[in-house]
């Protein structure tokens, strides 16, 4: 009796992902998302299609990508800016937790990435999203400093 209670227990922990236990999930829905920015308290969030949902504050519009594989990638452009792609590596170089480039029409483009293999929950995906308005603030306001 003692064996098939362990044998149990050991198939269960090696075909149940330890995420599992701990609360965490692979993957999240889109309207699952959605609501979960929404219940932070930001009011205009929308998926305007399958893995990309737009967040406006204060005039500012982010997008978050829901990858197939679970991963988010935030993203924000700032628009009629030039900026050097040397200072765009200084702000690569000087600062953690999310990247910069120019992209096609040399505008600049902060992202970030939040990584599913470990699972996620609604705090890794709040933090970081919350991670990323900050690093956006500073973003916009370095751009400023050096808009030639």
């Amino acid at each position: 009796m003692k064996i098939r209670i362990v044998t149990t227990l050991l198939v269960v922990f090696v075909l149940v992902p330890v995420y599992v236990f701990a609360g965490l999930t692979s993957k999240y829905s889109d309207f699952e998302l959605v609501q979960i920015i929404k219940d932070e308290g930001y009011s205009s969030v929308k998926k305007i299609r399958d893995g990309v949902i737009k967040i406006k504050i204060n005039g500012q519009t982010f997008v978050l990508f829901n990858n197939e594989d679970g991963d988010l990638q935030a993203y924000y452009a700032i628009g009629n800016a030039k900026i050097s792609y040397e200072d765009i590596n200084t702000w690569n170089r000087t600062k953690r937790c999310s990247r910069a480039y120019l992209d096609s029409d040399k505008d600049p483009v902060l992202e970030s990435d939040l990584l599913a293999n470990g699972g996620l929950s609604k705090k890794h995906v709040t933090e970081f999203f919350r991670v990323f308005r900050i690093s956006a603030k500073s973003f916009k306001k370095f751009i400023a400093e050096h808009d030639n």
